[in-house]
């Protein structure tokens, strides 16, 4: 008789990221016997044949056993240990050629109890093991162990956090002038600042300083057609990447901020720009922001607008800014209307 165990450790772990870090791990053993029994029909009836011994843990000996009857062949399980243990099993029984010819599997777990022999299978038409090819059986059991589950909980600092302070350390950096090696002189007003990140975060400025212009050599631009509060929370965008709570709801002051960053190409801050205009527009600002879209080639805020104008245009036509508009942009307004046509014709 030969055996062949093969043993598998699987540990499932969940992370619960809020404020705390918890670890759940539920220790799973997958057992593998493999049983080649010889001279099967000349087994003895009503005997049972104990097979080796194994551990199903550091504490649990067991084995398999069978006994063949008259009409029947039963396997057993034998907890010899004083512990009492979950299983689940799959048992297969195959002639020496590997032909399957019985299957049986547990879909539920079972309970050993210690120092006790549990029957895991029984099979019928036992008369069938009697006429097997060099007369060998093969028992192959499968045995999912349920182990101990354990928790672990720990303080974290969370992505949010993290992220948080990263902003606020480079809050710090920010028009300070210790360490500084660029200013930004915003009519009597400095901008302190630093060359590495202007390059970085602005293509602008990343040309500004690779062309050796003398600006970079004198480690000063000069800015005149920004205004210092706009230019300050594009510089401060720069260095945290953080646009929220940069702005009230002022269409002038979003539009300030948009042009800044569309000249010094800062996309992703011309973008949010964009968003805030379209999410806070009203009849009276779509045509100002539909104007902005259109002096900066900016398709996509151009349809925006348009969209908003054509779904809101019972209402625009009424205002004056509209009467204006119509009167002062003859092309784009052209443009619009034929837009809003095109779409309420094919409104049902």
């Amino acid at each position: 008789m030969s055996q062949k165990t093969d043993e598998i450790v699987t540990d499932n772990a969940a992370e619960c990221l809020i404020d705390t870090k918890a670890i759940t791990r539920t220790t799973t053993k997958l057992h593998r016997i493999r049983w080649a029994i010889e001279n099967v029909s000349q087994l003895p009836l009503d005997t049972k044949i104990i097979g080796p011994d194994f551990y199903l843990t550091k504490t649990c000996l067991c084995n398999i056993l069978i006994r063949k009857a008259v009409r029947h062949l039963f396997v057993y399980l034998h907890n010899k240990s004083d512990r009492i243990i979950k299983i689940e099993r799959n048992l297969v029984l195959f002639d020496c050629e590997g032909t399957v010819l019985h299957q049986d599997e547990m879909g539920s777990a079972c309970t050993l109890e210690k120092k006790d022999v549990n029957a895991i299978s029984t099979i019928y038409q036992r008369n069938q093991f009697d006429f097997l090819k060099n007369d060998i059986l093969i028992i192959d059991c499968c045995l999912k162990v349920e182990g101990c589950i354990t928790t672990e909980i720990s303080s974290f600092k969370s992505e949010r956090e993290s992220r948080e302070h990263l902003i606020n350390d480079l809050k710090t950096m920010f028009n300070n002038p210790v360490d500084s090696d660029f200013t930004l002189q915003v009519g009597n007003e400095i901008i302190h600042s630093h060359k590495s990140l202007l390059r970085a975060r602005s293509a602008y400025f990343k040309r500004m300083f690779e062309i050796e212009m003398k600006e970079s050599a004198e480690n000063s631009v000069s800015i005149s057609d920004v205004s210092h509060p706009t230019m300050q929370k594009l510089v401060e965008f720069l260095y945290t990447g953080d646009f929220t709570g940069t702005l009230e709801d002022n269409i002038q002051q979003i539009s300030d901020l948009y042009y800044a960053a569309d000249k010094y190409e800062v996309r992703d801050l011309r973008a949010l720009c964009a968003d805030k205009l379209v999410s806070t527009a009203t009849a009276d600002s779509i045509c100002q922001i539909l104007q902005l879209a259109q002096r900066h080639n900016d398709a996509d805020l151009k349809i925006r607008a348009m969209n908003f104008i054509s779904f809101h245009f019972d209402e625009i036509e009424k205002t004056n800014v509209w009467k204006t508009f119509i009167s002062s942009e003859l092309a784009l307004a052209s443009e619009v209307l034929s837009f809003c046509f095109k779409r309420l014709k094919f409104i049902p």
